[in-house]
């Protein structure tokens, strides 16, 4: 009788299931192997990486961007505060560092080391070792195949091996039977190609070893020594050039440069677009540049009578200590490059010249000093308008700055490498074909039988040549089908 709610399929169910013997579980080692061995998710991990590699060459990578903001506040500021935020802290502006993208990469270099070892030995049996004696119904059953009559009951294979031979088939005969093939290196094509997609991945996650990989950006003005970031050696702008276009905008631009290494000059280049200056694995790339002002032109001038007592250049990059003029000094105490007021007290925004400000003290000829403030774009702004003394500005120049990507990659010799070499396992592996030819003796006629794993039109050809070769009196007749099973 029958359990109520439990139907007559449901219980014959559990009686198979039952019976059938129980499958011993998987431990964690052969779980990692099976999820590594699987090729969608091989595919799953490509289209990631290669999203991300998009979304990397959309955003401005750290240290690539031509701004003074640190990371933590240019992305705020070009993104807006929630999705600057959200890509600095992601990594997503260090994409090709980051820990998850690297994390991606070696699990694709494992899933590609997995893959292949897995199917490495069933096929190197099969392509180095292969069996010239299979069973006979193999042979008459390739979809590819003829027979010719036999022409030398003596040697009854003797002409088919030469033939063979001289189309360059390795030939190995045995228990009277034949075995032909060539064009085994098609089949480690594949294998080929991973060896150089793992070392493309290899080169690739060098970045993440400590100074083997640096994108930097560095401003150096004319005449301003430099030191690369991560290197041990300097740079000398010795002169920025610009060509403009009628329209004003650049036409092209580039850099008289100097490496400066030990304290001795060991190279001179100019670097302009496409042109980088490399020195110690480290490359200087022309990315950007900028105008700014450069020196100013400043008169003292007597408060009452308007007298103008002399006049001095102010190196507005970085002012000296003590200028004088006639039988006055004007000693400088502080400089803001790009002044501005913050909680009440004077600070620069930026290192870039913007809005200069000097806090000076004018010492007059019977030794006394007056202390004041004066702004480069502004004199007419004064905190003291007592002071006997006055600066006024003549004149003012203006000087480039060069803006140099600094690159350096170890990583590059290797993915090179690691292209050459998956370029060659794909030549190998689309343009070689392996063929193999199987043959027998059996009442008076030799039957032949092919496989190529790829190209049958040319394959069937050659067939076809074969066959005509043998027997010129007799049109062969074989299938133009491949079995596609390979023994």
């Amino acid at each position: 009788m029958e359990e109520q709610g439990v139907t007559p399929a449901e219980v014959i169910q559990e009686e198979e299931a039952a019976q059938e013997p129980e499958r011993p579980s998987k431990d964690l080692l052969e779980k990692t192997w099976d999820f590594f061995a699987s090729v969608p998710v091989a595919v799953v991990l490509i289209f990631v990486i290669a999203a991300a590699s998009v979304a990397g060459s959309l955003i401005p990578q750290e240290g690539m961007y031509g701004d003074w903001r640190p990371p933590q506040d240019f992305y705020p500021w070009k993104y807006g505060p929630v999705w600057g935020n959200f890509l600095f802290k992601t990594g997503m502006t260090r994409m090709y560092t980051s820990w998850w993208f690297m994390t991606m990469l070696f699990m694709l270099g494992a899933s590609l080391v997995v893959c292949s070892l897995e199917r490495f030995i069933p096929l190197w049996r099969a392509v180095q070792r292969p069996n010239p004696t299979p069973p006979e119904s193999f042979v008459k059953h390739l979809k590819n195949r003829f027979e010719v009559p036999v022409s030398d009951k003596a040697k009854p294979l003797a002409a088919l091996a030469g033939a063979l031979k001289a189309r360059r088939y390795t030939v190995i005969e045995k228990d009277g039977r034949l075995y032909a093939d060539k064009g085994r290196w098609g089949r480690w094509g594949p294998y080929i190609l991973h060896i150089g997609l793992i070392l493309v991945l290899a080169g690739a996650m060098m970045r993440a070893i400590p100074g083997a990989y640096m994108d930097q950006f560095l401003w150096v003005r004319d005449g301003e020594i430099a030191k690369v970031p991560g290197a041990d050696w300097y740079v000398r702008n010795d002169q920025f050039r610009v060509e403009m276009y009628d329209s004003g905008m650049p036409k092209s631009y580039e850099t008289d440069a100097v490496v400066i290494d030990g304290g001795a000059e060991v190279a001179k280049k100019t670097i302009a677009m496409n042109i980088p200056l490399a020195h110690k694995s480290v490359e200087l790339y022309q990315s950007s540049y900028k105008r700014e002002l450069g020196k100013a032109t400043v008169a003292l001038v007597e408060r009452q009578g308007g007298k103008t007592v002399g006049t001095f250049e102010m190196n507005l990059v970085q002012p000296e200590a003590m200028y004088t003029v006639g039988d006055y000094k004007v000693k400088v105490k502080d400089y803001f490059p790009d002044f501005a007021i913050e909680n009440n007290k004077p600070v620069s925004r930026s290192s870039e010249i913007q809005n200069p400000g000097v806090v000076l003290d004018v010492i007059t000829p019977d030794g006394k000093s007056y202390a004041n403030w004066y702004f480069v774009l502004y004199p007419q702004m004064e905190f003291d308008n007592t002071t006997p003394i006055k600066l006024q500005t003549v004149d003012m120049a203006e000087t480039y700055t060069t803006g140099l990507k600094v690159k350096k990659d170890l990583g590059i010799p290797v993915i090179y490498l690691g292209l050459l070499i998956t370029s060659l396992g794909a030549c190998l592996t689309f343009y070689l074909a392996h063929k193999r030819f199987w043959a027998l003796v059996e009442g008076g006629k030799v039957v032949v039988g092919g496989w190529a794993n790829r190209n049958q039109g040319g394959f069937q050809t050659d067939m076809a040549l074969l066959a005509k070769k043998l027997d010129p009196s007799t049109a062969a007749k074989f299938d133009l089908m491949m079995e596609g099973e390979e023994r």
